[in-house]
């Protein structure tokens, strides 16, 4: 790569909407069976590097949309500190493969992604992010020259919440892929992700 990741200020939690694909072709398929095939194929604790551009400093100017959890689950708790990425990428109980499904073939697929807290706790209701969070967030994001126009797309409720109360730039929500998420529906938040990248 041109630029060393490792040279540029990426944290534990930050990461990119790109997961290996299904080796069986996903034309015709419809949202939930390229969700199935996300998830039979699922690499846990694997993040494809070789799908990033050679220009990773080029590749963050670019950036239109972040995509924004609210804190990694218990499960980060195993991931390689030294290996960048692993966070929306980790062991395959955490289901990061619908998010994957859902993203596919739309604006959104290759996005940033990071975390608005770096506290690792499964029980959402633990964890209160609030303006000094979101204006951690948006710093961080600065750092790494994500442009001011960049879309923040919350994953799920509390992240939303915190973010569209606080932060400076558009904020917008689809539903969290969480197994814990008893509304998700593959077709409603694959339309979600159409919708606003219309």
């Amino acid at each position: 790569m041109t630029n060393n990741t490792n040279e540029l200020p990426f944290n534990t939690v930050d990461s990119w909407a790109i997961w290996d694909t299904p080796t069986e072709s996903l034309a015709d398929k419809s949202d939930s069976e390229r969700e199935k095939l996300f998830g039979a194929s699922y690499q846990p604790e694997s993040f494809p590097k070789n799908a990033l551009s050679d220009d990773i400093v080029e590749q963050l100017k670019q950036v239109k949309y972040v995509l924004v959890g609210l804190n990694p689950g218990n499960a980060a708790v195993k991931q390689d500190p030294n290996t960048n990425f692993l966070n929306f990428h980790g062991a395959k109980k955490s289901m990061d493969y619908r998010l994957a499904a859902a993203l596919y073939n739309t604006d959104m697929w290759g996005a940033f992604m990071t975390d608005l807290t770096p506290v690792i706790e499964s029980d959402s209701t633990k964890v209160n992010p609030n303006q000094s969070d979101v204006d951690a967030l948006e710093a961080h994001l600065d750092e790494l020259n994500i442009p001011k126009d960049a879309t923040i797309v919350a994953l799920g409720g509390a992240s939303y919440e915190a973010l569209s109360a606080h932060a400076k730039r558009n904020v917008v929500t689809i539903p969290h892929y969480s197994g814990a998420n008893g509304h998700w529906k593959a077709e409603n938040t694959h339309a979600k992700i159409l919708e606003i990248t219309k």
